[in-house]
């Protein structure tokens, strides 16, 4: 027979046992929940022991895990508000190490990069923002040879060592590509009156622009080639054929190809094709000259050029993109870049590596016959666009590009030109000059000034504004009583339609000249220059360093001296409406095309202390 069980001893192992229970499955629930280590399990134990000495470590891994999951710096920062004094912070510091220099990148200063060295003295990554950080303060001001050879054997593992190399292999192509002897062959078709004239005339023309910059010209029989002294040659065929002429009367239609070869390349330097009517032949000849020299007035002037290059320019093209969509404009701000479509759309581009530009964010709107032509970058993440049509003012979030306000061509008329003064967004129209304060919501767009501007640039506390015909020069206080203050006449016709600020130096696009008007004394604008139609061709935009100006147009990327002093070089493009320059990176926009220029050859010829 089995003893008995008194009934106390009964009742003292059921509560040792319910004791058991109560402190055993904690530590075994918390084991479990660790040995899987996933944030569900953690949510399951603080739900199943909300009293646990174990709960706050389950936050924290929960947290952790986020951190890991998100890799973003926001929940970093997060994590280490919340557990000040974790043991976990530097794991995830060392885990996270990438994505802070990719913050110091994004913001592209000196400072962001000091701080990230400051923050990982230790850290695998040192050695490329140190590279970083000595490219953006040394190297970029002073692009020369010797520095650009020093980074680049100093500093292999930077971000930029390969832009660093493309720059210093252009170096090296300017001075093996420099032309200093150049042949001309110029084929005239058979069908053409006096071609031995037209030979002649072609070659001289081309023959006085070359050695106007010290190029020694040799002509090329026809059916002949270069010779061994000969660094390049340029072929000219000329042809004229049958076309309509004014109502319905018969001329001829002339067509001018030209094409620039360096020995060292098969694709030319220069492929140019010019195409006008034969006006000589509409009026009649009657027994004068028939050839296209004998008619000054030849539609065909209007347009001819001779390209002129002193090395393979071609080679300074550093990349080239191509879209779907006509592309209208360009505005760069830091690392950033925003591309501008005809239609409204806008494409928001990391420039960090000028020579890999990436889409980050896109906005598009609906598609109706509105008409865009102009965008400014307000910061990193706001942009206006403002064409004919009106203006919208453009956020982009994390998640998704949103309209911050829309104003029609009947509340704000065409809009030309844009700047921000402070927190004023101020912009020029056919109907005026307006202000929205962009801290105060709603948005508002208020009239300061009556009457058609067509530009609008800002030097502090000084606002230049640009009419068709004159230049006005005003400042926040004269504004706000609706007042402008110097004025410089352009001209009656002079016609007006954008202006560029650089320096001291205003320049105004007009119909048949770009005038530059000095305000280094802005109570007194004074013209001191012009870039002339005939010479320079249609000006579209321009750049400017301390000793070169850039040009955009019909005949390429030209860059010319001070106040167009003459031009040095010429690169062939077919992006010709828009540039914007990033130290010594010039991002051309036209056509359906994004095109990016190393203009190192010519930014490092500039004295460091001047740019």
């Amino acid at each position: 027979m089995h003893a008995r069980v008194p009934a106390v001893v009964l009742g003292v192992v059921v509560l040792a046992f319910a004791a058991l229970v109560t402190t055993g499955c904690a530590p075994s629930s918390w084991d479990g929940a660790r040995r899987r280590d996933t944030v569900a399990d953690y949510y399951r134990f603080l739900r199943d022991n909300p009293g646990s000495r174990f709960a706050e470590r389950a936050r924290e891994r929960i947290a952790y895990l986020r951190v890991m999951s998100h890799q973003s710096v926001e929940s970093y920062e997060a994590f280490k508000a919340d557990f000040p004094d974790s043991k976990l912070l530097e794991e995830l510091r060392a885990a996270l190490e990438p994505l802070y220099l990719d913050r110091a990148r994004q913001e592209y200063s000196s400072r962001a990069y000091r701080q990230f060295l400051e923050d990982y003295p230790y850290g695998t990554l040192y050695s490329k923002a140190e590279g970083n950080l000595i490219y953006l303060e040394i190297v970029s001001k002073d692009p020369t040879a010797a520095t650009l050879q020093a980074f680049v054997e100093q500093y292999p593992e930077s971000d930029y060592v390969s832009e660093a190399q493309h720059t210093l292999d252009l170096f090296r192509s300017r001075s093996k590509t420099q032309i200093e002897h150049m042949g001309i062959r110029v084929e005239v078709a058979p069908n053409v009156a006096q071609p031995n004239r037209v030979r002649r005339g072609f070659a001289a023309l081309v023959a006085q622009h070359y050695r106007e910059i010290g190029v020694e010209v040799s002509l090329i029989l026809p059916g002949g080639g270069m010779t061994e002294s000969m660094d390049a040659w340029m072929r000219i065929e000329y042809e004229e054929a049958a076309a309509a002429g004014v109502f319905g009367d018969r001329t001829l239609r002339s067509r001018c190809r030209v094409r620039l070869y360096h020995r060292d390349d098969e694709e030319p330097v220069w492929d140019r094709t010019f195409d006008a009517p034969a006006d000589h032949q509409i009026r009649g000849a009657y027994g004068r000259d028939k050839t296209v020299f004998g008619n000054s007035s030849y539609s065909f002037w209007n347009d001819f050029f001779v390209p002129i290059s002193t090395w393979a320019t071609s080679r300074s093209r550093a990349r080239r993109v191509d879209f779907l969509d006509e592309v209208s404009a360009i505005d760069v701000k830091g690392n950033r870049a925003a591309l501008l479509y005809l239609r409204g759309g806008i494409d928001l581009l990391d420039i960090t590596s000028p020579m890999q530009p990436e889409v980050v964010q896109r906005y598009r709107r609906e598609h109706d016959l509105s008409k865009w032509t102009g965008i400014k970058l307000i910061d990193a993440t706001t942009f206006l666009a403002y064409g004919p049509d009106g203006l919208e003012l453009i956020e982009f979030t994390p998640l998704e590009a949103r309209r911050l306000g829309r104003w029609e061509l009947h509340e704000v008329g065409a809009v030309r030109a844009a700047a921000v003064y402070d927190q004023t967004l101020l912009f020029a129209s056919s109907l005026g000059v307006y202000a929205i304060r962009l801290e105060h919501r709603p948005l508002v767009p208020h009239r300061l000034l009556e009457g058609e501007y067509v530009g609008l640039e800002l030097a502090k506390p000084f606002i230049f504004l640009v009419r068709p015909n004159r230049v006005e020069v005003s400042s926040p206080k004269h504004l706000v009583r609706h007042l402008s203050g110097s004025r410089l006449h352009l001209g009656k016709l002079f016609g007006a339609r954008k202006a560029r600020l650089y320096g001291s130096s205003l320049f105004v696009f007009g119909k048949e000249a770009v005038t530059e008007v000095s305000v280094a004394n802005p109570a007194r604008p004074t013209i001191i220059g012009k870039l002339e139609r005939a010479k320079f061709g249609t000006l579209n935009d321009m750049g400017a360093s301390a000793g070169n100006l850039y040009l955009l147009g019909s005949r390429g990327l030209q860059v010319a001296g001070p106040s167009g002093s003459g031009i040095s070089d010429a690169i062939q493009v077919e992006a010709d409406r828009s540039l914007a320059r990033v130290g010594r990176f010039a991002f051309l926009v036209g056509e359906r095309s994004l095109e990016v220029i190393d203009l190192g050859p010519y930014y490092a010829s500039v004295p460091a202390s001047a740019r």
